[in-house]
């Protein structure tokens, strides 16, 4: 999660999935380079384990998960109009949502895990009024990274901040 723009009034976040980029950019590359080395080494094994549909798999493969989880998320906490956008850009469309301010119940690090140790999965959750979850995606950070971007959040929206119980 990168702060585009801190001020009194806006506060500017966002996330990009440089995993899922980089692990479909892998699973394009990959395949087609093992085709070739394969030939080389043992020409009749292109054959009999079919890597032509490998590779055409491996490219809607990652078609699939650039389409699905590649989007770009940005979180734009705005004062002046009283509204949060949420904008999901991705390969083919962008989708703007937009909340009052007003809305915001709570931000939270919150466990997906039963287990809350040190170990377990933590997510970043806004809550709304109306008891809707968003969950907002933070990448493959720390606990303390997580932590820190929702005490920004909420010392933005006049939310005293969170502590994690040891």
């Amino acid at each position: 999660m990168v702060i585009l723009e801190k001020t009194s009034t806006q506060l500017k976040l966002r996330h990009r999935p440089y995993f899922i980029w980089k692990l479909s950019g892998c699973l394009v590359f990959s395949v087609p380079l093992l085709m070739v080395l394969g030939r080389f080494v043992f020409p009749w094994i292109i054959y009999m384990l079919g890597l032509y549909l490998l590779f055409a798999f491996n490219i809607i493969l990652s078609l699939v998960f650039l389409l699905f989880f590649g989007r770009v998320f940005t979180y734009h906490f705005d004062k002046d109009t009283n509204s949060l956008f949420i904008k999901r850009r991705g390969l083919f469309k962008t989708q703007v949502t937009l909340y009052p301010l007003s809305d915001i119940f709570q931000i939270q690090v919150k466990s997906t895990s039963w287990n809350q140790d040190k170990m377990a999965h933590y997510k970043i959750a806004l809550i709304l009024k109306s008891g809707k979850h968003l969950s907002i995606p933070s990448g493959e950070t720390s606990l303390q990274q997580k932590l820190e971007t929702v005490n920004l959040i909420r010392q933005f929206l006049g939310i005293p901040p969170q502590k994690l119980a040891d």
